[in-house]
């Protein structure tokens, strides 16, 4: 699995864009991590508790579901950022965060088990889905 994010500069407009490499298909896939977290935030949803260690991510494998994480950047967050939402968007019957890496990443490195997130419906994640490439 690869994952990464790229900022768009549309006039003054940005937009940022996380990429998701699928292991087991191995498609390319873009979603809108600004409009994302936009929806979210508009729709009222209850924020929900994701426990990253009992989801399998710990500091020795972080690499694996980030690897082009900063973590000089992570570690530097201020420690509110820990109470800004995850974004997850469902992915062939998993969720996939699309926003929140280095807040997970201080997280595990603080010592923080929980964080907040927000979870789209599959409706608003196709509807922010750039692009899914071979």
């Amino acid at each position: 699995m690869r994952v990464g994010r790229d900022t768009v500069e549309i006039g003054i407009a940005v937009c940022e864009v996380y990429e998701f490499t699928d292991g087991e298909d191995g498609r390319r896939y873009l979603w809108n991590a600004t409009e994302g977290r936009r929806i979210a935030e508009a729709s009222g949803r209850d924020i929900v508790a994701v426990y990253p260690e009992q989801a399998g991510i710990t500091k020795e494998n972080l690499s694996t579901f980030a690897p082009d994480l900063d973590l000089r950047r992570a570690q530097a967050l201020p420690g509110a950022a820990l109470l800004v939402p995850l974004l997850f968007v469902p992915h062939r019957g998993k969720h996939v965060c699309i926003d929140g890496w280095h807040r997970i990443a201080k997280a595990l490195y603080q010592g923080f088990p929980c964080l907040p997130a927000y979870v789209l419906t599959e409706e608003e994640a196709e509807s922010i889905r750039l692009e899914e490439l071979p």
